[in-house]
């Protein structure tokens, strides 16, 4: 038998071993129990409040109810929420992570003129967008997030197929890979002198974000390929017509299931090396220039990432200089493209088995606030990213794509849609 005093009663109380080491035990518990309370706080449901602020332009007020505000986790998993009169949505029961805040709607004309003061040609649409990246929530938040107002752009980005696929033999093919750009408005245009860049994706990056706002003061894109439709001759867009860009115009389809038949790409990167089939009948891009050399085709990783702009200048690229990557005075060479010039560009993120790699993020907000993606991590699974289509309609009843200059809301992915379509 043990002895303990309580020396308060001067009474003595006797107990057995056992009884000890069930009461070290009880205590034990109590005590990992109650620890446990705040190791566990991170991953209680919480609420949050996301307030939307109005551009800029909206000096004489504006609608703000109503709006969808969308939350994408780095899995790639979506939450949305409609705004109240105050222009709040309310996101109740969320798992604290780190997202992606994005929202976007339209205006036309009567809205335009009725929340700046100012009068807008007829037709005029815009979209007002807003996004934050990487935002942490991890509390009972109140978030602000601001917004823009996106004029309608002319030319888009309206497709890449960069993932390639399993041929009939179950290998990894890539030789259809494929961009396409696309005629928003109601008039015809003339891409001849359209330029297309590719972005730089150097894994680590030639060059961060941060990088970019420290050295150039935000106002460039690097890229390490860039064509150009030839200007020997004219080449006619109509509204709602497209061009069609690939690395081999070829019928595809007799090499794999999920491949196109491409024999009609108004041009073609031709490979320099001969590793890819050409189509002889089809005209060249020009090539312009190349961090690579002895890379001629259009430079696309299968599993991302990837970065597409598209621009025109007269004076023609060699006037934009070239850098070699952040703190370096020799390596890869790329090319300075001025923001200024660039008329649309989409920014490709590479998908993980953690989720989407944020780092992977090359382009500002104010070309594309958001990313887009496939669901694989090294491609070949026969996904297309493409536009989505709004509600809108030209003159002539074509198509208007969704363009909120942020590519989380504006695009999707399919394994079935044919080129020069926008609607499965």
């Amino acid at each position: 038998m043990n002895k303990i005093y309580n020396y308060k009663n001067s009474h003595s109380i006797f107990l057995s071993k056992g009884s000890i080491w069930l009461y070290m035990l009880m205590f034990i518990s109590t005590q990992l129990l109650s620890g446990c309370v705040d190791y566990n706080d991170e991953a209680k449901a919480i609420s949050a409040n996301i307030q939307i602020n109005a551009p800029a332009e909206f000096t004489a007020g504006g609608n703000l109810s109503g709006r969808t505000i969308t939350l994408t986790s780095n899995t790639g998993n979506t939450l949305t929420a409609k705004t109240d009169n105050n222009g709040i949505a309310a996101f109740n029961q969320i798992i604290p992570d780190v997202y992606s805040i994005s929202t976007s709607w339209d205006i036309d004309q009567k809205e335009y003129t009725a929340a700046t003061g100012k009068v807008a040609s007829e037709g005029y649409f815009a979209t007002i967008s807003g996004n934050a990246n990487n935002q942490l929530i991890k509390s009972d938040d109140k978030i602000s997030l601001n917004t823009n107002l996106v004029a309608g752009a002319s030319l888009l980005i309206s497709k890449i197929y960069y993932a390639g696929s399993k041929d009939n033999n179950n290998k990894n093919y890539s030789a259809g890979q494929y961009l396409e750009i696309y005629n928003q408005t109601n008039s015809d245009i003339d891409v001849s002198g359209l330029y297309i860049g590719l972005v730089e994706t150097n894994a680590p990056p030639a060059y961060t974000l941060d990088n970019l706002k420290d050295v150039y003061k935000d106002t460039v894109v690097l890229c390490k390929q860039i064509y150009r439709i030839p200007t020997t001759t004219s080449h006619i867009i109509p509204p709602g017509g497209t061009i069609l860009l690939t690395n081999s115009a070829i019928d595809h389809t007799v090499n794999g299931t999920q491949e196109q038949n491409l024999l009609t790409a108004d041009y073609e990167a031709k490979d320099g090396s001969g590793k890819t089939v050409n189509n002889a009948a089809t005209p060249a891009l020009e090539f312009i220039f190349s961090t690579f050399a002895g890379i001629s085709k259009m430079n696309l990783f299968n599993g991302g990432p990837n970065g597409i702009i598209i621009f025109r200048v007269k004076e023609g690229v060699a006037s934009f200089g070239t850098t070699y990557p952040y703190g370096k005075t020799k390596g890869s060479l790329f090319s300075i493209v001025p923001k200024k010039y660039i008329i649309d560009g989409v920014d490709i993120l590479k998908y993980s088995a953690t989720g989407i790699d944020i780092a992977t993020k090359h382009m500002s907000g104010d070309i594309d606030g958001g990313y887009t993606y496939i669901n694989s991590i090294n491609g070949y699974n026969g996904e297309v990213i493409y536009r989505k289509t709004s509600t809108r309609r030209g003159t002539n009843g074509h198509k208007i794509l969704q363009d909120s200059n942020n590519s989380i809301n504006d695009f999707q992915t399919s394994t079935t849609i044919n080129i020069r379509e926008y609607d499965e």
